[in-house]
């Protein structure tokens, strides 16, 4: 997936993770106008017979389980997606200026971890001449919790070799702030700038906002009475 409108594409097309999305974001939106709105479901016509809950709470679980399931059935579909994005977001984040850019004029590394590199500009130039087939790349890498790394691979005609930089012990804490800094910008503009983030987000944050809104029921009548403008007498 080379690009944000080829994994669009692989989105809008996934049938299975459209009809998960679907089921998951009917059943959080229904918990969620449950919770907003206090309304409770006293009967429920099947066409033959008339049933009315007298457990209200059980019926607010079953929501909730439900959700919980479908979140874990979405997420089966999803993963792969979330892969694709991780992968389309860090290369945006390595291209940025001062982490990494090449001098038009003399082909020299710069940016911070150019000092750090394994090869130099002139090492790349003389194994690439040596051999057509060399390949010298790298990408960015998260660790739990609040490790990154940059991962350098480059081949050869027979070897694969593979070195990986921690930015907060390698470069100081200074730049390895700044890296998490860069990161949060390139993940919040993503939202903005990518529609398929929110495609693939949405659904998580619509069945956690309505398992909160469950549980939460009481401050969330408080803070909403609160923000209603009251008439004045």
């Amino acid at each position: 997936m080379n690009s944000s409108s080829e994994l669009t594409e692989s989105i809008d097309s996934d049938e299975g993770l459209q009809s998960k999305r679907k089921l998951l974001t009917v059943a959080s939106l229904t918990l969620l106008a449950l919770s907003f709105s206090g309304a409770t479901i006293d009967e429920a016509n099947t066409f033959v017979f008339k049933i009315k809950f007298a457990n209200q709470n059980g019926l607010g679980i079953l929501l909730v389980l439900s959700i919980v399931f479908l979140m874990v059935r979405y997420y089966n579909y999803a993963v792969v997606y979330h892969k694709k994005l991780y992968l389309l977001w860090s290369e945006r984040l390595m291209k940025h200026s001062s982490i990494f850019s090449v001098c038009p004029h003399s082909d020299q590394f710069s940016g911070y971890i150019a000092s750090h590199m394994p090869l130099t500009a002139d090492d790349v130039q003389q194994l690439s001449y040596d051999n057509k087939q060399f390949t010298y790349d790298w990408f960015y890498q998260c660790r739990f919790p609040f490790r990154r790394f940059v991962v350098f691979q480059w081949f050869g005609r027979h070897d694969i070799n593979e070195e990986s930089l921690n930015i907060r012990k390698t470069l100081g804490f200074r730049v390895y702030s700044k890296f998490l800094w860069l990161e949060a910008q390139e993940q919040v503009s993503s939202f903005f700038t990518y529609r398929e983030n929110l495609d693939i987000l949405t659904p998580y944050a619509l069945g956690c906002l309505a398992i909160a809104s469950y549980y939460f029921n009481t401050e969330l009548m408080e803070l909403l009475l609160f923000l209603t403008p009251t008439k004045n007498n």
